[in-house]
């Protein structure tokens, strides 16, 4: 991030100034995003209007949700900013299906800009306006057919995506409705600084003013949320002083909450990209002569940390860093409560402001642009007049000639109702003929030019020889692409994604994969462990403990085997609860189990099908158990892991079963608790933790030397397009696995992508990842991965939403 942006806020209602502009937050990538917003910088511009009430907690509690649905969006960027926009668009709806009664409806218009290096792409929903002004030209975006009324009034949401290239000393301006003594000033931007720009759109009018201005400076990454004019001057001088260290320039929190009146000089929010938090918010008390109405808001479900089953313990997400305003606070000022303007005869809409005593305006004179848009809509109608009674004419004269009445002078005049439908179907024809010559032509020109840039990409990235310029270009390729299909997609745009794809998974050492569904239905259940044999396929149901088979059967695929028992309760005299883990059973054991299972009090459960389950308790260790969450299975011992404990216990296998007493693995030094899952290469321990981190135990079979621990242990990526990015950083590691000789190897699953990565185990060095196909040929629905496991004849299994996906062919 090269560009430092800097936002300063219009705000005005009935000639007082309002340092806060609801609905406006901006946004620095968080550490926990999902991949592919690592490098996003977002800025949320939300307007409200119509006739509910908003106060201004709620207003930015919307614009939060948004911003938070975006950093957890993996994948394109088109992606996650209509991710975003849809999470609006419900909260505004479901509010709206709840007022309607009382007749009160609010319609957000909203623009989301997304800054990726230089690239700074832009999301319109409703009739939004963005200008852009370089340093030689300018661009003025606004599609109102495409981007549609706005958010909250039809479950499908209408959108405008569009892009520019930013360089310093470029500015842009957002809004929603402007007056049009900003038509010279918009059209011929020549104030070089955003002081000067911001003093010529105040002064040039008297009237509400609600916008956000922005300038791109060199710099390292920064966004810098202005308050007010005073800042701004303030901003001018600091140029002129030395250099100061960065962090002299952010408000403490104690500062923020300790401030009972807005400061009248107004300071900036300087967010650095690893120093930022969100302040806590004061509740708000609605004034007393309204009547409050439960908010449906609170109602509507929030984005967080998924939760896992007892079964497998996980660590939750950090929370998602908002660079905002720092604390929203009730003062006096009349930006307290955000109240939208019931609508006046005269205008269809009116943009939620605060709800102060508004002084009438005296008439404008309308605009040189205004009356020539005015004098063309009069032309057509006119024209459209002329035609409708030209056609009506000959109709009245060509219609009598059709009837057989030919030998009387009688003159048959078409019906009124038949005038009124042609009337009615003429005029219809003409727009209907206008919108299929837009649609057509207007779309087939962003079409081309997205498509053209996305080509220019490609070219570029062909000749490039740095990994990681290589991969941002392609990247880069595909939002492009993303842009132009979503005016039209055709085989061109199909070519260029896969050859992109094609190419960043070289680049990010991706194996794809084709997954097909296990079962032709849902199983309906939350899988939280797999296990596989060459014929069976167990699944541990997480709710209940219960495991479920499936046979692999000759050219049916899988059968679910419903008299297969292996589940909680009475087996002679021993009660076994809940499973916590289950494995594969090798052939050839003396019990004839096909699977082996483990409660939380260390109690085994030998099933196989066909049979009786056999339960057999494991002998206790000497410190007694805390609660078993794991176990494996290694040349013929079995290692059970007690997190609770900090302990992993080894039993000594005798023909599949354990009825010596065990022993302690570790020397001096244990685990930490966190520990989710274990695996065995020789004398080595691996173990996963809930953070994603691992460490590793390598047991020393000599007295006098001590056994080897490390924490953590660090994974190695030697693939150099990864330069900028944490990848194991920013992976949710759930489960681990050890595939044997001939190609031994250990298994992370990372739940959210949907991947898994290879390591080498001596060296634990990246080998190469697993992931299924893109596109429609991927059948696997997006959501985070419940369990994962492979087969001995290379058939990699994954559990997403209740159904298992499998893949052959794994290398």
């Amino acid at each position: 991030m090269t560009l430092d942006l800097t936002l300063s806020p219009i705000y005005r209602i009935s000639g007082q100034e309002i340092a806060s502009l609801p609905g406006l937050l901006a946004v620095m990538p968080p550490p926990n995003a999902a991949r592919g917003r690592e490098k996003d910088r977002l800025l949320v511009y939300l307007l409200l209007t119509g006739n509910s009430t908003f106060s201004t907690s709620e207003y930015m509690q919307v614009a939060i949700d948004a911003s938070t649905i975006f950093y957890q969006t993996p994948g394109a960027l088109t992606s996650a900013l209509r991710a975003a926009t849809e999470s609006v668009n419900k909260v505004l709806l479901e509010r709206n299906m709840t007022t309607s009664g009382q007749g009160q409806y609010a319609v957000g218009w909203l623009t989301l800009a997304a800054l990726r290096d230089t690239q700074c792409t832009f999301l319109l929903s409703g009739p939004m306006h963005v200008f852009w002004f370089g340093q030689s030209e300018m661009r003025h975006i606004h599609e109102p057919i495409v981007s549609g009324k706005g958010l909250g009034v039809h479950p499908v949401t209408s959108i405008h995506y569009a892009q520019t290239s930013l360089s310093a000393g470029d500015r842009l301006l957002f809004y929603g409705r402007a007056p049009s003594a900003w038509d010279s000033t918009l059209e011929d931007p020549t104030p070089s600084s955003l002081d000067a720009m911001r003093r010529r759109l105040t002064t040039l009018t008297s009237g509400d003013l609600n916008a956000v201005l922005m300038q791109a400076t060199d710099g390292a990454g920064l966004l810098t949320l202005l308050k007010g004019t005073a800042e701004l001057k303030e901003q001018e001088d600091e140029k002129h002083k030395p250099d100061l260290p960065l962090t002299n320039n952010l408000p403490s929190l104690e500062e923020a909450v300790s401030t009972p009146e807005p400061d009248p000089e107004f300071s900036a929010h300087m967010v650095q990209p690893a120093d930022y938090t969100i302040p806590p918010q004061l509740e708000e008390t609605p004034p007393k002569e309204q009547n409050v109405k439960p908010d449906p808001l609170a109602s509507l479900p929030r984005t967080g940390p998924r939760e896992f089953p007892a079964s497998i313990p996980r660590i939750k997400p950090q929370a998602l860093p908002v660079a905002s305003e720092p604390l929203i606070e009730k003062n006096d000022s009349p930006a307290d409560e955000i109240k939208t303007i019931p609508e006046e005869k005269s205008e269809a809409e009116k943009i939620v402001l605060p709800a102060p005593v508004k002084q009438p305006e005296p008439p404008r004179e309308p605009s040189a642009r205004t009356r020539q848009t005015a004098k063309l809509i009069a032309t057509g109608i006119q024209s459209t007049r002329r035609i409708s009674e030209t056609i009506g004419e000959k109709l009245k004269n060509f219609l009598p000639r059709l009837l057989p009445n030919t030998e009387t002078n009688e003159v048959i005049m078409p019906s009124s109702a038949t005038m009124m439908f042609m009337a009615v179907l003429i005029p219809l024809m003409v727009v209907t003929i206008a919108s299929v010559v837009y649609l057509r032509y207007g779309r087939s020109q962003q079409y081309e030019t997205y498509l053209g840039q996305a080509q220019e990409m490609k070219a570029q990235a062909l000749t490039q020889t740095n990994p990681v310029e290589q991969r941002i270009t392609w990247e880069n390729v595909l939002l492009n692409v993303d842009i132009a299909e979503s005016h039209r997609e055709t085989s061109e745009t199909i070519t260029l994604r896969q050859e992109a794809n094609a190419n960043l998974d070289t680049l990010l050492g991706i194996t794809r994969m084709q997954f097909n569904p296990v079962f032709s239905s849902n199983l309906g259940i939350e899988i939280s462990r797999m296990a596989a044999s060459e014929l069976d396929l167990f699944m541990l149901n997480a709710a209940n403990g219960e495991v479920l088979r499936a046979e692999l059967t000759n050219g049916r695929g899988f059968q679910l085997d419903t008299t297969f028992n292996c589940k909680p309760g009475l087996y002679g005299s021993y009660t076994v609860g809940p499973l916590v883990d289950i494995l594969a059973m090798p052939a050839l054991n003396s019990i004839n189990a096909t699977l082996l299972g483990i409660d939380a009090t260390g109690n085994l459960l030998y099933c196989a099908p066909g049979q009786v389950a056999q339960a057999i308790p494991l002998p206790p260790p000497d410190t007694n158990w805390g609660r078993v969450t794991s176990f494996t299975l290694d040349s013929g011992n079995l290692y059970v892991l007690d997190a609770p404990a900090r302990a992993v216990w080894v039993y000594t296998g005798k023909d599949s079963t354990f009825i010596d007493r065990p022993y302690f693995f570790f020397g001096e030094r244990t685990p930490t608790q966190d520990v989710i899952d274990l695996v065995i290469a020789g004398d080595d321990l691996f173990m996963l933790h809930a953070d994603g981190h691992l460490s590793t135990s390598s047991y020393s079979r000599i007295e006098s030397a001590p056994n080897r621990y490390q924490d953590p242990t660090p994974l190695i990526n030697p693939f150099a397009a990864y330069q900028d990015i944490d990848l194991f950083g920013n992976a949710h590691f759930t489960q681990m696995l050890f595939t044997a000789p001939p190609d031994p190897s250990i298994l992370l699953l990372d739940a959210d992508t949907q991947g898994v990565l290879r390591f080498a185990p001596r060296s634990l060095e990246l080998q190469n990842q697993f992931r299924p196909t893109t596109g429609n040929a991927n059948p696997i629905p997006s959501g985070p991965v419940g369990a994962v496991t492979v087969g001995p004849n290379h058939v990699l299994y994954l559990a997403v939403n209740g159904q298992v996906y499998f893949a052959t062919g794994m290398p």
